[in-house]
Order: structure tokens, then C-alpha cells, then sequence
């Protein structure tokens, strides 16, 4: 939060100039003039709710034609009702900083998601609006959503969220290099470990991790090894509350493990380095092995991102142990008490995530449904064998947990991982002592 609420003041600044701006760019259609229609109209007009709603699903995002589409379409369904105001953010991380900033000073905007802090600081500044009486009055959508991912969003008895994205996957890996080598996807650890090196012995890198950001390639296989151990470890990495003790030593030997993974398999800017350089390591076919969800899939058919006849080379498993990263999503919140504008957030909130927007999202952009009312039709799986057998593996994992996002507290996913991490591969200190920081880290939000 120290990281956060030094940039405060700038960015209340560049709001209150963006605020300026936006009025007039809200509708495109807008030049300061009456239009012919509305200089004959006899009756007073409608005036339309506008719903300002931030997304960093732009630009070069996996998802940044879905998410258009389904602004878009909001907007011409409750045209004249309801409009979405959009502000585009460049990354998910500058979108969690500058929400949280938001949060501190009570002016989140009125749709959000609850990604990283930004959930916890709006329920604590009382912006996040309880949503359990729209739902409880809507039971065909509460049908389509389902009880496990409401539940999922649930604090004190309270839904503050709605998932539009299952967070459930294994790991893609290049089947070319994993032929080159002779192995196929490993059954245990010890075989895991066994690949990375036949995988450096034909001289490619065989992991995709990074430690920057939320290191979420290198935590997606720091959790699996936890939770696909013993039932005490897997219950760890299920946990509804954030974890506070970290000292166990299914812990221990998975950090162990992962800090020889930085060390010896993977790229030369892993420490430090971010999501997109090494998901273009992965698509250039630099990379053997990335640790990713279904929203990834598009791009291995994309030639702007991936070398020629990528898609014919991507495979997908479980991890070692028979585990699958299993959860949802923080997924979208109110943060407005104006009882004309909750309406609308409401009517958004549906919309992004109903049965019918589950489908365009898994068609678009692979997301995995969240309700049990999507299901796979038979020309939806040879168009998209991956996304298939993703699901088809969820049916078969023996462990099931969650993300490192879901299991830690904000400032040790972020500032805490990814200075210990460094720390940690070169040796500055220990498994012990990076365990004892993160108890330290976590603490502090007691």
C-alpha cells in the first residue's frame, strides 16, 4: 500500500484532468451541438445513467475483443437507459494500483473487479455494495451463476462479487520440444525435475517463470507442488481465509524446488522479469513449458504473437500428482450508493457474466464457464481441443487448489514474492528465513 499511495496525489490530479476530458468523449457522437432530432423534440429528453467502469482488457489483452464486444453490446441493449463510460488501463497491475489508490480515498469507480487489494479496500471504506438481495431477487440468474462461485465472493456472510472467469488449468507445454527431448508430461516431481533438464539438454529454456508482478507463472507451479502432496497440504492451498503461517514443510520443499527452477530452467531475465516477455518466449517457441490458463489459447493461433503453426504445437496437462489450479475469480463489484446508478450496475453486472455472456467468453476468449448452464457442444471441441480437454482434465485431477492470488495477502503476492524470490535464487537467504519473512510480511495485515 506504501507503493500505492505514493503516487496518490499525481493520479488525483491526472483524474481530475481526465474527468475534464471524458465528459465530452463519452458519447462519440457528441459535438457541442443540438442534433436535428433533439431540436425537434416537443418533450423534455431521457436522461441517461452513465456507469463509469475501468478495464485493462485493452490493446494487446487476450481478451480485449470479448471485452469490447460485451461493452458494446450493454451499450446498445440499455441505449438511452444505461451507458457504460469506459477508462482504459494499460496492464492488470497499473489497473490494481490506481484502484487501490481509489479505494484509500473513497472514489472507486461505480462497476469494478475486485482484483488483488482492490476487493478488501472497498469492503473495509464501506464503497463495496452487499449484493446478495439482487441476487436472492434474480433466482434464474443465480441458477446460471452457481452456488460455488457466489460463495467463492462471500465475507461475512455478504456477496461482494460476481466471477465471470473459472480459474481452472494445468499447463500448456510445446509438444515439438517436449518430442525433441523424449519425455512426455511428467507423473510426479522427481519426473518434473527429470524433464527441465532433458528439456536444457537440446538447448532450449524449458520453464517460463518470472518474479516481478504477481510471479504468476512460478507461483502456479509453487502451489501445485503444495497442493498435490497430501490432503493437509491441499486443504492449505484451498484455504477460504488468507494464509498467516507458511512454515510447513510442504512449503519448504516446494520453495526449495522452485528457487533451483529459477536458478537452473528458466531465462536469464526470470528474477525480475514479467508476464509478457515470457509468454512471448513461450509463443516464439523459446520456451518449453508455461504454467497458463485457457484465456492464453488464442494466442497460439495469433501471428501477431505466435511463430507460424504454433496452434499445431501446443499441448496442455496436468501437473505432477494429478493437480489442476482450481478457483474463481474476485469477478465484478458495485461500488456506488446511488440508487440510479446500482440499477445499472446491476444490469451490467448480469450482463458480463449471465449464462449467455459465459458463452460468448468462452467462445471469444476461452474463458472457462463459472455456472453449470454452458456446456461444450461436440463442434465446440474439435474447434477448440485445448480449451476441451482443460475441462475434460478438471473431471480427472485427483487435487484440485487455489491461486497464489486467492491464498496470500496482497503485499506479499506482489511487493513481498517479488523481492524474496531475488533474494532467495541468489542466495541472500534462506528457504527458513524467506518462510519467516513471508509470516512477517503477512502479519502485517492483522
Amino acid at each position: 500500500m506504501k507503493k500505492f499511495l505514493s503516487g496518490a496525489l499525481a493520479l488525483a490530479l491526472l483524474l481530475s484532468t481526465a474527468a475534464c476530458g471524458n465528459d465530452a468523449a463519452s458519447d462519440p457522437g457528441s459535438s457541442g451541438e443540438p442534433s436535428q432530432a433533439s431540436s425537434q423534440e416537443t418533450s423534455e429528453p431521457k436522461e441517461v445513467v452513465e456507469i463509469t467502469y475501468p478495464t485493462y482488457r485493452v490493446g494487446t489483452n487476450v481478451l480485449a475483443e470479448t471485452e469490447a464486444y460485451m461493452i458494446d453490446s450493454f451499450n446498445e441493449e440499455f441505449d438511452g437507459k444505461y451507458k457504460l463510460v469506459v477508462e482504459e488501463l494499460p496492464s492488470d497491475v497499473s489497473y490494481q494500483e490506481k484502484m487501490a489508490v481509489l479505494a484509500t480515498t473513497n472514489d472507486l469507480p461505480d462497476l469494478v473487479e475486485g482484483k488483488g487489494p482492490v476487493m478488501n479496500l472497498a469492503i473495509k471504506n464501506g464503497q463495496a455494495q452487499d449484493l446478495t438481495s439482487y441476487i436472492e431477487a434474480d433466482p434464474d440468474y443465480k441458477a446460471e451463476v452457481g452456488e460455488a462461485a457466489f460463495a467463492s465472493n462471500t465475507i461475512d456472510g455478504k456477496i461482494y462479487g460476481v466471477p465471470d472467469l473459472n480459474q481452472c488449468f494445468g499447463y500448456f507445454y510445446n509438444t515439438e520440444m517436449f518430442e525433441q527431448a523424449g519425455i512426455t508430461p511428467a507423473e510426479t516431481w522427481d519426473e518434473w525435475m527429470s524433464n527441465l533438464e532433458a528439456l536444457k539438454g537440446i538447448g532450449v529454456t524449458p520453464l517460463t517463470f518470472f518474479t516481478g508482478e504477481n510471479s504468476w507463472t512460478t507461483q502456479n507451479v509453487l502451489v501445485s507442488i503444495v497442493g498435490t502432496q497430501n490432503e493437509e497440504s491441499n486443504a492449505l492451498m484451498n484455504s477460504d481465509d488468507k494464509i498467516k503461517d507458511w512454515n510447513t514443510p510442504e512449503i519448504k520443499e516446494a520453495l526449495e524446488m522452485v528457487k533451483i527452477m529459477l536458478r537452473d530452467y528458466s531465462s536469464s531475465d526470470a528474477i525480475g522479469g514479467v508476464y509478457a516477455n515470457v509468454a512471448n518466449y513461450f509463443l516464439q517457441e523459446k520456451a518449453a513449458i508455461m504454467p497458463n490458463g485457457a484465456w492464453m489459447i488464442p494466442d497460439f493461433s495469433d501471428t501477431e504473437k505466435a511463430g507460424e503453426g504454433f496452434a499445431d504445437k501446443g499441448g496442455v496437462a496436468m501437473y505432477p500428482g494429478s493437480g489442476m489450479v482450481a478457483n474463481y475469480d474476485y469477478g465484478f463489484m458495485m461500488c456506488t450508493d446511488d440508487p440510479a446508478k446500482q440499477e445499472g450496475v446491476w444490469e451490467a453486472i448480469k450482463w458480463f457474466t449471465n449464462a449467455e455472456a459465459q458463452r460468448i467468453k468462452l467462445e471469444m476468449g476461452g474463458n472457462i464457464p463459472v455456472g453449470p448452464k454452458v456446456e461444450l457442444t461436440e463442434e465446440y471441441r474439435e474447434e477448440n481441443p485445448l480449451t476441451a480437454q482443460i475441462v475434460d482434465l478438471m473431471g480427472e485431477a485427483e487435487y484440485t487448489y487455489k491461486t497464489m492470488n486467492k491464498l496470500a495477502y496482497e503485499n506479499l503476492t506482489y511487493d513481498g514474492f517479488s523481492s524474496l524470490y531475488p533474494a532467495l535464487v541468489y542466495d541472500q537467504i534462506t528457504v527458513d528465513e524467506m518462510i519467516q519473512q513471508m509470516n512477517d510480511i503477512s502479519a502485517k495485515n492483522e
